[in-house]
């Protein structure tokens, strides 16, 4: 399989390089509302890719070798349209990949004085990764949990996301919302509009 890299970044899977750790342990998210997000990097993202529960990519600047961000995808399904007749919960599914974790290296970006990396490696790399697996596998959309920070929630906008009406949304959250993200919002982005 081909990894996500286009003229400026290149992406290997966490662990593939004996320099991902000494990179790791360096990466910084600023502010804090990412904190999260570094923790799930540095203490948990090895794990889960020895499970094989979940698929952890470095994108590194092609020129240096430089860290830039990280990006977690897994497989996934969304239920939607529920509806209850004779006593029975029922609801469609559509196939999808879960952005499960995205974030940019704060060291990398203040170190090079770049803006707008974020929409950069979302758009010229996770797009286009994710549009050709589905040559392979049924998938509909992608989608993720952002955290509910304004800032956060109208840059995945700005990245083509959106929202599902309050009562579609809530019924979501009740199926499908993983305990760890109890306080964040499901988006998604069907891959047509991609």
């Amino acid at each position: 399989m081909k990894l996500p890299q286009n003229k400026h970044f290149v992406s290997s899977h966490l662990g593939s390089s004996l320099k991902d750790q000494e990179d790791v342990d360096a990466f910084e998210i600023i502010p804090e509302t990412g904190r999260g997000l570094e923790l799930y990097l540095k203490r948990q993202a090895m794990k889960d890719e020895r499970l094989g529960v979940m698929r952890t990519y470095l994108v590194r600047l092609k020129r240096t070798g430089e860290l830039v961000g990280y990006f977690s995808l897994k497989a996934g399904l969304v239920s939607l349209n529920e509806k209850i007749a004779s006593g029975k919960v029922t609801f469609d599914t559509l196939p999808g990949v879960e952005l499960a974790n995205f974030a940019v290296n704060s060291a990398f970006a203040q170190k090079h004085n770049a803006k707008g990396l974020g929409f950069l490696l979302f758009s010229r790399l996770i797009a286009p990764f994710v549009k050709e697996q589905a040559k392979t596998l049924g998938i509909y959309m992608l989608y993720l949990f952002a955290l509910p920070y304004e800032r956060l929630m109208k840059a995945y906008e700005n990245y083509g996301f959106y929202r599902l009406p309050p009562h579609a949304e809530d019924q979501l959250h009740q199926r499908l919302k993983p305990t760890y993200d109890k306080s964040c919002i499901f988006m998604y982005q069907p891959l047509s509009e991609m």
